[in-house]
């Protein structure tokens, strides 16, 4: 290995390990099915493909989608989002993690579709153009309109215009919660590097569903 491909390397997993629960340590993205390297312990894996972290990160040809964004992203422009006359705020087409996330969730782009590639990394039990086949759990869509809302601005004229919503969102963890913008995205309940929390739920940040939900709303 010459020293531009170590730097690389150490960059990579630097960026695994920040990115959530360690790349290799407590909660390891190893042991979950976001570990789409062939030695991946889920069904939808790589035939091929040894390395763990570059499914979504590198140290080069990056995008500033995301920390050292690797993966080929969604068209938001195709999703019916989530609407109720009841909120107080809108949600916008996926942007932030969210849209990161739904590159491979959303069914229409090959899990394996790294940039920088002439064609995706051969993947397992996925449909024939590589995504995540409808018949799939993970599959969301491009429907939201039954999820959870995402992508939308969590703000305090909206939060407390809702009877039903905490202003401001109290973590003690401080694992749950709006990003950097002040948006609900899927990373404000999911840890998409550790799957250890959370028996029930997929990559869920506590152990039960009310410890999470109590962050932004009130009972």
């Amino acid at each position: 290995m010459n020293r531009s491909d170590l730097v690389g390397t150490i960059l990579v997993a630097v960026v695994c390990a920040l990115s959530g629960g360690g790349a290799y340590g407590s909660g390891s993205i190893l042991t979950t099915k976001h570990n789409l390297s062939s030695s991946g312990p889920g069904e939808i894996k790589s035939a091929t493909e040894g390395e763990v972290c570059i499914f979504c990160h590198s140290s080069h040809n990056t995008t500033r989608e995301g920390p050292l964004w690797n993966h080929e992203t969604t068209n938001p422009a195709r999703f019916t989002t989530y609407d109720r006359t009841t909120m107080s705020s809108r949600a916008e087409q996926p942007n932030g993690a969210t849209k990161l996330c739904l590159s491979c969730h959303d069914g229409t782009i090959a899990v394996g579709a790294i940039r920088g590639l002439s064609r995706p990394v051969p993947m397992r039990n996925v449909g024939g153009e590589g995504e995540i086949p409808a018949s799939r759990p993970s599959h969301i869509g491009t429907d939201l309109t039954g999820t959870h809302p995402v992508s939308v601005k969590y703000q305090e004229a909206s939060a407390l215009a809702d009877d039903h919503l905490r202003w401001p969102p109290f973590d003690p963890e401080k694992k749950v919660g709006t990003d950097a913008a002040g948006y609900v995205q899927c990373t404000s309940c999911h840890d998409p590097h550790d799957d250890s929390r959370s028996a029930k739920y997929p990559f869920w940040k506590k152990a039960t569903f009310d410890e999470v939900c109590a962050v932004c709303h009130t009972y």
